[in-house]
């Protein structure tokens, strides 16, 4: 009998951050009715939103702002470049500062630059890395966490934890789209139980019918 056999695909495929770069979205529990919720990237000002397609729950990734002192100073006339830290100096038009290379002081104005706050895309306890939501995907062996970003990653689980003979890209980068599933995951005699998993998450009512999530844009506060 022919062996299952299953081809692997390359790379960093799977990670969060990559299925939202090809704009893909990641399945989430809504924060408001638990139902199955998506993140996306806004395409307008590229911050991540999550929507919900049962209670169209919309919540954006908050804007955040890093504010400076520009200017040229009066004295030595070189260019300066000064974050501002005092929450009461971020509020007005113009500030007093010291130049930092010869210290004379100088009125400058303050500039308002949008800035983006960084975060890791490693999913930690089953949430995601941007509104610690859990996945809609995710169920646990013996403890620790199996879980899917979204139907066609779970597919790809499927596949390769069902297949027999497992054979790596025939080019490109060394890395598999597998080098992150955990050792616990891919362990043979875990197999069985792995598979029953997954078939589960599998199963998962989908999102609401009907209901476009791109429809609604009226971001609530969580």
């Amino acid at each position: 009998m022919e062996q299952k056999r299953f081809k692997d695909e390359h790379g960093y495929k799977y990670d969060f951050a990559a299925v939202i770069r090809r704009g893909e979205q990641v399945a989430v529990h809504c924060p408001r009715c638990q139902g199955q919720a998506f993140i996306s990237r806004s395409k307008k000002d590229c911050y991540y939103v999550v929507r919900c397609s049962h209670c169209y729950y919309t919540y954006q990734q908050p804007e955040s702002y890093t504010f400076y002192a520009r200017g040229v100073c009066n004295h030595c006339e070189r260019y300066f470049n000064i974050e501002i830290h005092d929450d009461r100096t971020k509020l007005h038009k113009n500030t007093n500062i010291n130049c930092p290379y010869c210290e004379t002081l100088n009125q400058v104005p303050v500039h308002r630059v949008q800035s983006r706050e960084w975060h890791t895309d490693v999913i930690q306890n089953g949430k995601d890395p941007i509104f610690q939501l859990q996945l809609y995907f995710l169920d646990y062996y013996r403890g620790k966490p199996v879980w899917a970003l979204n139907r066609i990653h779970l597919n790809y689980l499927l596949s390769y934890i069902s297949a027999e003979l497992r054979e790596k890209p025939t080019s490109g980068m060394m890395r598999t789209a597998s080098h992150s599933i955990p050792k616990y995951i891919k362990d043979a005699k875990n197999r069985q139980a792995i598979l029953k998993i997954l078939q589960k998450l599998q199963h998962k009512p989908a999102a609401k019918r009907g209901a476009s999530i791109h429809e609604h844009t009226n971001f609530l506060q969580p």
